[in-house]
């Protein structure tokens, strides 16, 4: 059995990340820690490209495993989250995800009407994805799949990327408590590590699978 198909695999390698964070808080000089971890960083360009290579992966994967519109429904959604990372959704100059974009007199009816398009194409994608999956996953998810695992695992790294995101704004909004230089330090990194192993859990995810399928057909 190969290493990506073994039971802690993906546990493994977030904790891993969330390490390789910790150790980079720790060892890596401020100046260029924050460099090296902020907008438009290494990390972040790292992170749009593992997002392109999953949606090419899951499209060009050889095995016939994984149907057509699924493939496509999670290529689609690999690039919208790639398009989130680069702040495309604020190519009408404001986040057409926030509601004061759509109430808003600066957004133009044209705006909204492109925005309004783009979002029903990717929740279509979604519910397409959820119609023909959903039900299979959850089935094998309690049955431990490791792929299954994976996908679970995806989304608790997704969360808790966001509230550590958030995390020191809020608490500077209820507190008015500004974070020191070290906190940052440690918070930056954690998020942008997290957020780069996201499509990379994918691409594990979809090996599992097939390597499960393989398994049961035999």
């Amino acid at each position: 059995m190969n290493l990506i198909n073994q039971r802690y695999f993906s546990l493994l390698i977030t904790l891993l990340t969330c390490l390789l964070a910790l150790l980079s808080s720790l060892a890596l000089d401020y100046d260029f820690l924050f460099r090296f971890v902020d907008e438009g960083g290494f990390i972040e360009t790292l992170t749009l490209a593992f997002y392109l290579i999953a949606a090419l992966f899951v499209l060009c994967y050889p095995r016939t495993t994984i149907k057509l519109t699924s493939r496509m429904a999670i290529a689609i959604l690999m690039l919208a989250m790639l398009a989130r990372e680069a702040d495309l959704h604020k190519v009408f100059g404001m986040s057409m995800l926030k509601i004061k974009f759509w109430l808003t007199a600066e957004s133009t009816i044209s705006d909204k009407f492109c925005a309004a398009l783009i979002l029903i194409f990717l929740i279509f994608s979604l519910y397409t994805l959820i119609r023909h999956s959903a039900k299979n996953y959850l089935i094998d998810l309690k049955h431990g799949q490791y792929y299954a695992v994976t996908i679970l695992i995806f989304f608790i790294v997704l969360i808790v990327s966001k509230i550590i995101d958030r995390s020191v704004n809020m608490i500077y909004e209820m507190t008015s408590w500004l974070a020191p230089t070290w906190v940052i330090a440690l918070q930056l990194p954690q998020e942008e590590y997290l957020e780069c192993l996201l499509p990379l859990l994918i691409i594990i995810a979809i090996m599992q699978y097939d390597h499960s399928k393989k398994i049961s057909n035999h």
